[in-house]
C-alpha cells in the first residue's frame, strides 16, 4: 500500500472509534424496554450508590426484603409497570395509582444475590403510553460482594420526567441484604 492510503485509512478507522465506543456504551448501559426502535426517543440515564446502613446483628448473606418506594411530585397520579421481577411480589402499596404529592410503592421478597438480584420498573403518568409521557425506569441491582451486599440504582428518564433517589431514605444493609430505595418522579 501506499503511504496515502495508509493515511488515509488510518484516518477513517480512528474518525469510527468515537463511534464504535458510544455503541459499546449503549449496549452496556441502561437497557430501554419502553420505546420501539424506529422511532426517536429521548433518554436520559443515571446511577446512584445506594448508602449502606447496618441494622441486624445476623451475619450472613440472604434473603432479603427489598422496599421500593415512590414520591409522586407529576401532578397527575402515577401507575406501576414491572420489567423485570426478581424474587416474590408481596404488594403495591397504597394509594394506587399514586396521587401527586403522595408516597407509594411495593415490595418483593427478593433471593440471596448470587452474585446479584435486580428489579427493573417504572412509574409513569401514562401507562398506555410510558415512552411518550412523563416516565422514570429504574433497576436496583442488589450484589454479594466477599460476603456483603451493596446495591446501586439505574434510572433512565422518559418525557422530560426528572427522576432522583432520596439517598437519605434509602439504604442497603450490608449484613442482610434488606433495601429500601426511595425515588422521586417529577
Amino acid at each position: 500500500m501506499t503511504r496515502n492510503v495508509k493515511r488515509f485509512l488510518a484516518a477513517s478507522l480512528l474518525s469510527l472509534a468515537p463511534s464504535i465506543a458510544f455503541a459499546g456504551q449503549v449496549e452496556l448501559g441502561f437497557p430501554d424496554f419502553l420505546s420501539q426502535r424506529d422511532e426517536y426517543v429521548s433518554v436520559r440515564e443515571g446511577a446512584v450508590q445506594l448508602p449502606t446502613k447496618r441494622e441486624s446483628q445476623v451475619a450472613s448473606v440472604g434473603p432479603a426484603l427489598e422496599d421500593l418506594f415512590v414520591l409522586n411530585q407529576t401532578g397527575l397520579p402515577i401507575s406501576l409497570g414491572i420489567q423485570v421481577l426478581t424474587g416474590t411480589l408481596n404488594g403495591v402499596f397504597n394509594p394506587y395509582p399514586v396521587p401527586t404529592a403522595s408516597y407509594g410503592g411495593f415490595e418483593v421478597s427478593a433471593p440471596t444475590p448470587a452474585p446479584m438480584v435486580a428489579q427493573q420498573y417504572y412509574w409513569t403518568v401514562d401507562p398506555a403510553n410510558p415512552a411518550a409521557a412523563k416516565t422514570c425506569v429504574w433497576r436496583v441491582e442488589v450484589s454479594d460482594v466477599g460476603g456483603s451486599c451493596q446495591a446501586q440504582v439505574f434510572f433512565g428518564t422518559y418525557g422530560g420526567a426528572a427522576c432522583t433517589v432520596d439517598a437519605a431514605q434509602s439504604f442497603v444493609d450490608p449484613v442482610t441484604c434488606q433495601t429500601q430505595v426511595v425515588t422521586v418522579i417529577q
